[in-house]
């Protein structure tokens, strides 16, 4: 499912920046460009080129992002992070 919905953008783009995403959320300092791919939003909502690449399309879409064995379980932690 996470091919047809090109869900390996998502991972190449964390492969360089997650710790610091993770570090920075637990500074509570976003301090770098990573939210687009952390974060994903609704298609629509942004209008720069990278809100737009790294939009969700749809409800299987952002199904498909929760429950890929890895984006599922980092944007999770993410959320956590910026909760607690």
């Amino acid at each position: 499912m996470s091919a047809a919905y090109n869900l390996h953008r998502f991972l190449t783009a964390q492969a360089h920046t997650y710790n610091t995403v993770l570090a920075e959320l637990q500074a509570g300092r976003k301090s770098s460009h990573w939210i687009w791919f952390i974060f994903p939003q609704i298609a629509g909502l942004g209008h720069s080129a990278m809100a737009q690449q790294f939009a969700i399309t749809s409800l299987d879409e952002a199904k498909a992002y929760l429950q890929h064995l890895v984006l599922g379980p980092r944007l999770r932690e993410c959320t956590q992070l910026v909760l607690n």
